[in-house]
């Protein structure tokens, strides 16, 4: 299980059994205009703390995150990749 904080939200890759849950979380930084190819993991842990600080949780559990692509503009030719980041907002 790989846990590690950032803007002090506890981002924990996997289970932990100790955490109240509070709802899933899910944040995609895309489109064209917004630059997602030059965003980076610190740009969606910055989103996802805020909407957990928010939710009054400290922690997001079972933290998924990755980049994605469209088949389409793949297809075409076009830089269109997305940033992701999933999992559930928790009070540890």
């Amino acid at each position: 299980m790989i846990r590690t904080t950032f803007d002090g939200i506890l981002f924990i890759e996997g289970e932990c059994k100790e955490a109240q849950q509070i709802k899933p979380i899910s944040v995609r930084i895309h489109g064209f205009f917004s630059q997602a190819q030059l965003k980076s993991l610190d740009d969606v842990k910055k989103d996802m703390a805020l909407l957990a600080r928010e939710a009054g949780g400290n922690a997001i559990i079972r933290f998924t995150y990755g980049q994605r692509s469209t088949f389409w503009t793949t297809l075409l030719g076009i830089d269109d990749v997305s940033w992701y980041g999933e999992g559930i907002i928790a009070r540890l």
